[in-house]
């Protein structure tokens, strides 16, 4: 199973919007293991110096928030099932 980290933080504007995309994954990919994290929080990983921060199993794979587009579809390309009874 697949991990994606959303980092977040208090007073963030667009960490919002971090959540309803989290959301959406955790909705659509059951296969992806979502979790939302303080980034004011311990073991924060040092790659983490902005907010909202997206990692995929360990990787930086967005400063600030993707796309649903761009996510989904970089989940598709790694051949993530998708949630069968949705259209995305």
């Amino acid at each position: 199973m697949m991990k994606l980290d959303v980092y977040v933080a208090d007073g963030c504007w667009s960490c919002e919007e971090s959540l309803q995309i989290a959301a959406d994954v955790r909705a659509h990919y059951p296969h992806i293991r979502v979790a939302v994290i303080d980034a004011a929080g311990d073991n924060i990983p040092q790659e983490i110096f902005a907010t909202p921060t997206w990692m995929l199993d360990g990787r930086v794979i967005s400063l600030g928030n993707p796309s649903r587009q761009e996510l989904y579809k970089r989940f598709d390309q790694m051949r993530v099932p998708r949630k069968a009874d949705k259209q995305i």
